[in-house]
Order: structure tokens, then C-alpha cells, then sequence
């Protein structure tokens, strides 16, 4: 077969999945690399040199995991808050850690562990950040100024409400667990009332209707479902239902006037029958299709409260369940909502340990209050329609719909009839059955990607309008090996190229460049010596900034840094100085101390040089200097294919005679080891910054090899690397 060129003009596919070398009939295979470690592929189809980072400071605790949380006012106002066990830090945007008037970190207690921060999900709007987790109340977070920051639990007017019933801290013992009739019931304390006739206890499986009262410890009961034991634990057991007998209120109006709500019998002669409990205060009572907030206990016949909707009538008495007690359903025993988000001007919430596949959204415009009712502007209460499992909701995101990413499903809520969604307007639609696992969502462009349950698929979920459908594709299905170990968190960088970061469980990262309109979906992975934990980004003065918190063992002990990213900076870890007289001696590495680290003085890399004492000593005086832990670019290619009709190269003998690279503003850089002609020696020699090279950079390689044709384009030294595309000029026998 005559020597022939094979071009291959860009890498927009990225790395390429090693079950995938033998499609060489797939497009996307020209376009790809068989390895591109901390190379990022930009959008016109070149590989570059990662970005190195600056070293910003030391996590509180290193020996704790922290978590980076993005809080975005506007794109002059952004800041990176590090959560950490019970703690919060704050950095400001293109600089480093706010300090307060002592010259310490400022700092804020906040209610999460260090397990918890990782469960934790949150939303802003404007200058107030909710944050939600299963085991605390939802919390806001408000900036006052740069070193002033609140976090309390929300100032909620209202919480959403149902009939929940009543725990109690005492243990209860049953004469008999199995189905049957004048079972006995005993508390360890006086905790039944008269009332309680009629209601249930419940456990677990096991169901009982209360028949009889006895006395404040002992109540008969009707075993309708067997229980576990005869035991049952102090707070495990519920007291299910409202109280069974009459109420009369004194008034029905107006809005805020305090009424007196009172149990009675409802015979001729009504007599005042025990049914509240001073834990009632702060409940809620609907009565005569009216609202009651029980604001003081007179005692456990008699209750007074304030009138929040206005009752129908206050002369008729409500018969046994014509009214309801009603408590938050949000509570300690129930869980508080997992995940949120602001949409179409509400705070819509969901997902608690008793009611996995509960969402709630606050009034209109009214982020904190949560009166549920029948008008377009109340708040409102949905649970999604079962589907043969319980598929807790992992993630709310406000889209054209709200999107409700669950466990094992993905469904949209919108108003019907491109209306709002309101408590009598609501469409939920079951879209596809992917699941998504705890990993934070992200938005790019019109798309939301997730990172599917298993954790090593990340998928984009849109509304296709040609096929009037939701696309769900999978963006890792030719590059699965780079996500292998599973994704534990991702950010999205808007500018200067739209990237993803996404932090591995093995502690690298994969990186996804992501344009649609170009045609550009390329994977690639990052590593450090150290590793990647956690991944932000915010606006900065030049594009979005991506900070992470990496995890280094520093003389044999472990250090966690907050890092930034940096395009001008081309080492991990990074410090940079100037001195207008020039200096030898350079300190503040104490961060590195007992590491080697690379150096670039003036715009010429130096080598590398160990530190002691949290310096190190040039072997020459420079003015400006980058210095920090090395690192290497690689990119491999994979083994070329014919691109004509004259056969196939796969499984040939294959020869190279030439490699022609294509590089944009590179200096230096090797291939198969050897070292490419853009360094000049003169240059080199007098310590000069080399020129940057742009253009063609050949090199000859001769060798046969069969099935493969083995290149690699490396870049060791901390110097520019941009390749754009790769010429080879080859011989192929069968």
C-alpha cells in the first residue's frame, strides 16, 4: 500500500473509552485520543494544558473532609464558602479568605456535621441561601456584608400541616401483639386522654384501634394488624388521628381574633370531655371549613387560639371527624425536606424520611409561608404517584418545568395548559426511569445534567422539540472508562469554555467539555499530586472561576487545601512573587514543605528545586516567579485508520515516517520521549523566556509495528501547551 496522510483536525471527542478502539467506522473516533490526562479540550477542537492552581489556604480542619458551596449575588459580588463539621468559611471572589477585624478567618457555626454537609442541598435567591437536609430544619444563610454572615432556621409564618398525631417519650406495652379484641395497652406515663377513644396506635406493621379508656397509662385496644413485639420503644409508637369527640368554637371571624375552642359531648346535655395536650400549642385546627391556630392551652378540654381562616360558623359543633388537629409535618420524628429550589416565584420543597415523595411549595411571592388552600396564589402539597417502588427525590430544578429527579425516575410539574403551577393546577409527568444519585445537577444552556444512580453516567436531560419529547442521552457512553471509579461532585464553568469539573471517588477529576452547537462533547482526566475532593465555581473578573479542595500528603501528614484554578498559572499549589531587584530566595511554601516543586522564573521554567524551611534557593536571581508541584500533560493517539476506500490499516504492519503537530503559542514539549525542535538553545542558555510556537512542529519516526502505531505528545515542563492537530505520514502492509 503506497504511504499515505491521515489528518486528524481537532479532539473534539475527547478520550476515548478502550471498548470503543475497535470502532473505527464511528465518526467520533477520527476526532479522539486514546489518552488526555490534564489536557482540556477547547471548543474549536485543540488540546490544552490544563490550568494550574493557586494555593488560597489550609481547611480549618485538615484531618475532616469540607465541601465548597457557591453563593453567587451577582457576577462583581460571588463568593466560595467552605462547609466544613459545624463551621463556614468564607473566600472572596479572585481573591482569598476573608479575614475579620482580628486578622483571623471569619467564621460561622453552622448546624451540619461533616457527614451531613455532603447530604446537604440548597438554593439562592438573591442574598439568602436555603439550605435543606433530612436532619434539620431548613436553614437560610444571609450576607450582610463580606465578614457578616447569618445562618438561622427560616423565619417561616406557616409551616405545612396534617393530622400527625402524637409520640410520646414513654414506652408501651401490649398484653398480646396478634390480631384480636380487649388487648391491653400500657403506657410507662399518663399519656392517654378520654378522647383518645377511637383513634389508633401504630408500629411498624402493627395497627390498633384504641376501644376503651382506663386510665392516663392503660387504654383497651382492637389489634386489626399484628405487631412486631409487645415492646415498643419510648417515641416509636404513634398515637394516629385527631381526638374522637365534639368541638365548639366561641366565634368564627374575623381574621386574627382569639377564640376559645372547647371537646365536649354532643348529647342534649353536652358535658367538657379531655382530648388536648399542652404540646397542642402551636397546632392547628380545621373546624367549619375555617383555620384555628392553637396559641394557649386552658386545659385538656379547652384550648384557645387565633382565627388565621375564617370559620363557616361558630354555633354548630363539629362532630367527631368533622374536625381535624393538624401539626407540621416537618418535625424531628418525620425528617425536615432533603432538596429545593425557587420556582415561578415559590419556594418549592421536598422529599422527608416519612414522605419520600412529598414536594411542597410556599404561597406565591411568600417564600416563607406555607397555608395551604384552593387559590392560585395558596401553597400547595403533591406526592408523586407511586410506580410500583418508593423513589425518594433526590433533586428539585427549576427549568421551563420543575424537574423532580428521583431515585429511579425523572418527572416534570408544570401548570396545565401553560399556566402556573398552582394547589388546582398541577401536571406530573413520569419522563424516564434513569435515577439520579445525590450529586448535585447542573444546569448548561437548556439542558440539566445528572449524574445518573450508579454514579458513573452523566446525563442531559432537555425538551426535544422535534420529537415533542424529553431526550435523556447519556454523555459518557464512548469516554465510560473516565468516570469509572463514580462522580462524588461537579461544577460547570460557563467561561472561558464551557467545562464541567467533575471530582471522582478515586480522587481525580474528569473533565467534559460541552458544546452542542459545535458538535464538542469531550472527556478528559485530571490528576494532581494529591487528591480532588471538592468542586465550585463562581464568576470572576475573566470568566468563571473553579475552585476546589484538594486533599496532599504533606511530609507524611494529611493537608486539605482550598485551591483555584488559574489560566496564567501552570503548577498545582501555586505561589507567585515578584521582586523588583530580584531575589534567589524564595519563601512562603511552608504549605509544600519537604516537596520538590517546579519553578518558572521569568517566563523560563528553572526545574525543580526542594523546599526547607518553606523556601527554596534559585540558582540565579529572577524578578517574577510561578512556583508549585509539577505536573504532566499527555496526549495519545489512538492507532489511525485508512480514510479511503483502498482497506483497512487495523491489524496491519504500520510504519510512521513523519508526524507533522500543529501547535498554537507551545513551548517545548516531547514525542516518544524525544524533545520537539520549539525550544531554542541560545534562549535556553542565557535563561530568557523561550518563544512560544505557533505553527508546524515535525519530526521523523521510523520503525514498523503491527496493529499499532504507538505516538505521544507530552508535556513535562510547566510551559504553554496548545495542540491543535496532528498530520502522520505513514506506510501500511498487510
Amino acid at each position: 500500500m503506497p504511504r499515505v496522510t491521515i489528518d486528524q483536525t481537532n479532539f473534539t471527542s475527547g478520550e476515548l473509552s478502550p471498548t470503543c478502539y475497535g470502532r473505527v467506522d464511528v465518526a467520533r473516533y477520527q476526532n479522539a485520543a486514546e489518552n488526555l490526562e490534564n489536557c482540556i479540550v477547547n471548543i474549536h477542537g485543540g488540546a490544552e494544558r490544563r490550568p494550574g492552581k493557586l494555593f488560597i489556604e489550609e481547611t480549618k480542619n485538615s484531618l475532616k473532609r469540607s465541601r465548597l458551596v457557591p453563593f453567587v449575588f451577582s457576577t462583581t459580588q460571588a463568593y466560595m464558602l467552605e462547609f466544613g463539621d459545624y463551621y463556614m468559611r468564607v473566600y472572596l471572589q479572585g481573591a482569598g479568605q476573608v479575614l475579620n477585624d482580628s486578622g483571623d478567618p471569619y467564621e460561622i457555626s453552622t448546624p451540619y456535621s461533616e457527614t451531613m454537609v455532603w447530604e446537604m442541598d440548597f438554593t439562592q435567591g438573591a442574598d439568602t441561601m436555603f439550605l435543606f437536609h433530612g436532619g434539620v430544619m431548613i436553614n437560610t444563610l444571609k450576607r450582610f456584608a463580606s465578614d457578616s454572615w447569618v445562618i438561622r432556621i427560616g423565619p417561616f409564618d406557616v409551616l405545612p400541616f396534617d393530622v400527625v398525631g402524637h409520640r410520646f417519650g414513654s414506652t408501651l406495652t401490649l398484653s398480646d401483639s396478634t390480631v384480636g379484641t380487649d388487648r391491653t395497652a400500657t403506657a410507662s406515663s399518663s399519656v392517654f386522654l378520654a378522647a383518645d377513644v377511637g383513634r389508633r396506635i401504630t408500629y411498624l406493621a402493627g395497627e390498633a384501634t384504641i376501644t376503651g379508656y382506663t386510665s392516663g397509662t392503660a387504654v383497651t385496644v382492637e389489634i386489626t394488624q399484628a405487631f412486631p413485639a409487645v415492646s415498643i420503644a419510648a417515641n416509636d409508637w404513634v398515637l394516629e388521628d385527631s381526638p374522637q369527640v365534639a368541638m365548639l368554637a366561641s366565634d368564627k371571624s374575623p381574621v386574627g381574633k382569639t377564640i376559645t375552642l372547647s371537646l365536649q359531648t354532643e348529647d342534649d346535655t353536652p358535658a367538657a370531655v379531655e382530648g388536648f395536650r399542652a404540646e397542642d400549642v402551636g397546632k392547628y385546627v380545621r373546624i367549619n371549613d375555617g383555620l384555628v391556630k392553637i396559641t394557649a392551652y386552658g386545659s385538656a378540654s379547652s384550648v384557645s387560639g387565633t382565627i388565621v381562616k375564617e370559620l363557616s360558623s361558630s354555633i354548630a359543633v363539629a362532630p367527631p371527624n368533622a374536625w381535624t388537629l393538624e401539626a407540621a409535618v416537618w418535625n424531628s420524628n418525620n425528617g425536615y425536606p432533603q432538596t429545593g429550589t425557587l420556582y415561578e416565584q415559590r419556594l418549592v420543597v421536598a422529599a422527608t424520611n416519612a414522605d419520600p415523595q412529598g414536594m411542597w411549595g410556599s404561597q406565591s411571592g411568600l417564600p416563607f409561608s406555607f397555608t395551604l388552600g384552593t387559590d392560585d396564589d395558596d401553597a400547595f402539597a403533591f406526592s408523586l404517584p407511586t410506580t410500583g417502588q418508593i423513589n425518594p427525590i433526590q433533586h428539585l430544578v427549576a427549568s421551563s418545568a420543575l424537574l423532580l429527579l428521583t431515585y429511579g425516575d425523572e418527572y416534570t410539574m408544570e401548570g396545565g395548559v401553560e399556566k402556573p403551577l398552582t394547589p388546582t393546577n398541577v401536571r406530573a409527568k413520569p419522563r424516564s426511569a434513569r435515577g439520579s444519585n445525590t450529586v448535585k445537577p447542573v444546569r448548561v444552556g437548556t439542558e440539566t445534567l445528572f449524574v445518573q444512580r450508579a454514579g458513573r453516567k452523566v446525563r442531559a436531560l432537555s425538551y426535544d422539540t422535534d420529537s415533542g419529547q424529553y431526550a435523556l442521552p447519556d454523555l459518557t457512553v464512548l469516554s465510560e472508562h473516565i468516570t469509572e471509579s463514580g462522580i462524588v461532585d461537579m461544577a460547570y464553568q460557563q467561561e472561558p469554555r464551557s467545562v464541567v469539573w467533575c471530582v471522582r471517588a478515586d480522587g481525580k477529576m474528569a473533565t467534559m467539555t460541552i458544546d452542542r452547537d459545535e458538535g464538542v462533547l469531550a472527556w478528559t482526566p485530571q490528576s494532581t499530586d494529591g487528591f480532588y475532593e471538592s468542586v465550585a465555581s463562581i464568576p470572576g473578573a475573566d470568566g468563571d472561576e473553579v475552585w476546589v479542595i484538594v486533599r496532599r500528603v504533606i511530609n507524611g501528614v494529611t493537608r486539605r487545601y482550598v485551591e483555584r484554578f488559574d489560566e496564567k498559572v501552570l503548577v498545582d499549589a501555586a505561589i507567585t512573587g515578584t521582586s523588583e531587584a530580584g531575589a534567589s530566595v524564595w519563601a512562603g511554601l511552608d504549605h509544600l514543605e519537604g516537596k520538590s516543586v517546579a519553578v518558572i522564573a521569568d517566563g523560563a521554567s528553572l526545574g525543580l528545586f526542594p523546599i526547607s524551611g518553606g523556601q527554596i534557593t534559585l540558582n540565579r536571581d529572577a524578578f517574577d516567579v510561578q512556583i508549585g508541584l509539577p505536573y504532566t500533560n499527555t496526549v495519545k493517539l489512538l492507532r489511525p485508520e485508512i480514510q479511503s476506500g483502498e482497506g483497512s490499516a487495523q491489524g496491519n504492519a504500520m510504519r510512521v515516517h513523519e508526524v507533522a503537530l500543529l501547535f498554537d503559542g507551545t513551548i517545548g514539549g516531547k514525542i516518544n520521549g524525544d524533545g520537539l525542535t520549539t525550544r531554542q538553545f541560545g534562549t535556553d542558555l542565557l535563561d530568557l523566556p523561550p518563544p512560544t510556537a505557533t505553527g508546524f512542529d515535525r519530526l521523523g519516526i521510523t520503525g514498523w509495528a503491527r496493529g499499532e502505531s504507538d505516538i505521544t505528545i507530552t508535556q513535562d515542563e510547566p510551559l504553554p501547551f496548545h495542540l491543535l492537530a496532528v498530520i502522520r505520514k505513514l506506510t501500511v502492509n498487510s
